[in-house]
């Protein structure tokens, strides 16, 4: 796992074998910073279900002005952690030990960008995630939520949203919403 562009481009990641944790590709990474292109410049990035917190990482890389990063999970928590002061961007970073529907409720303010990836299989986490964020109002008016998900898997998204981009990855696909107008 590493920063596949920006400022870090070439930096391996701190991760740990043998964990249920499924990073991102570089495949599906790199094509979701293609189709963000300059727009991660300056945003507030929320990274849900973070992992060891690549995307979030990743985002910073490019210029994101600031990534919090919210996984249940202590041990992936440690890891995400290692690798923000590994990276030197503890002032950038906010790290939220619990669970996402249970930790939406204690951000405060926008974010620009949305990144969730659940577990696989898990397909009720992302309607019911949706609606936490909704119900906070969590995204800025023209911000984007991006789902990570299986190539086969049934979204059943909340009526407040409307895809804007859908793209598969071989067993990864990504799906981007924005607020319905």
């Amino acid at each position: 796992m590493r920063i596949i562009a920006g400022k870090d481009k070439g930096r391996r990641l701190n991760r740990r074998d043998g964990q249920d944790v499924r990073p991102t590709s570089d495949r599906t990474k790199e094509a979701l910073f293609n189709i963000l292109g300059s727009e991660i410049v300056g945003v507030r990035f929320l990274d849900l279900f973070a992992g060891f917190g690549g995307i979030g990482l990743e985002a910073l890389s490019r210029g994101a002005y600031e990534t919090v990063f919210v996984d249940k999970s202590e041990e992936n928590i440690k890891i995400v952690e290692e690798n923000i002061e590994m990276l030197g961007y503890e002032d950038k970073s906010k790290v939220v030990t619990a669970d996402v529907l249970e930790s939406l409720g204690l951000l405060r303010g926008n974010f620009d960008l949305i990144f969730m990836d659940p577990p696989y299989k898990q397909e009720h986490l992302y309607q019911a995630t949706l609606k936490e964020i909704e119900k906070y109002k969590l995204l800025h008016p023209t911000g984007i939520i991006i789902m990570e998900h299986h190539s086969e898997a049934e979204l059943d998204l909340a009526s407040e949203y409307d895809i804007i981009k859908e793209r598969d990855y071989g067993n990864a696909a990504l799906t981007l919403v924005k607020r319905s107008e």
